[in-house]
């Protein structure tokens, strides 16, 4: 099945297009705005002017909306020692670290990236039945 490019004259169905916002329901927000003297008009030196949120509403925006947390890998694994809290348990491989859930999320929030500690070394169970006879 071979798909053509959609050239830019193509008209899309009406409901993939973008709808303008109606005014019915955008001018109620905007005089919510204006009451709560939450934006302020500032001029622009050519005569024209623009509205702005208060330091304050940004700031609050600021607050509920929170950073992008950084992409998690969809691959998980489950025989990796946690970089951070140094347990055994699903852990993904995070700018070159191996972390648990818990950690990536720990450090996210503080922006604390720990230095990783050596994962310690696995020693190998060898069954008594095949070891080399000693002489």
């Amino acid at each position: 099945m071979t798909t053509e490019p959609v050239e830019e004259n193509t008209r899309l169905p009406e409901a993939a297009q973008r709808q303008p916002v109606p005014v019915d329901a955008f001018n109620p927000l905007l005089r919510s705005l204006l009451s709560w003297e939450l934006v302020e008009r500032r001029e622009d030196g050519e005569g024209g002017h623009c509205w702005t949120l208060i330091d304050e509403a940004q700031e609050r925006l600021d607050q509920l909306t929170p950073p992008p947390r950084r992409s998690t890998a969809a691959l998980a694994y489950l025989d990796h020692w946690c970089a951070r809290c140094r347990q055994q348990k699903l852990t993904h491989l995070i700018d070159g670290h191996y972390l648990c859930e818990q950690c990536e999320r720990a450090e996210s929030e503080t922006g604390d990236v720990t230095t990783p500690r050596p994962e310690p070394k696995r020693t190998r169970h060898v069954q008594p039945h095949l070891r080399q006879p000693t002489s």
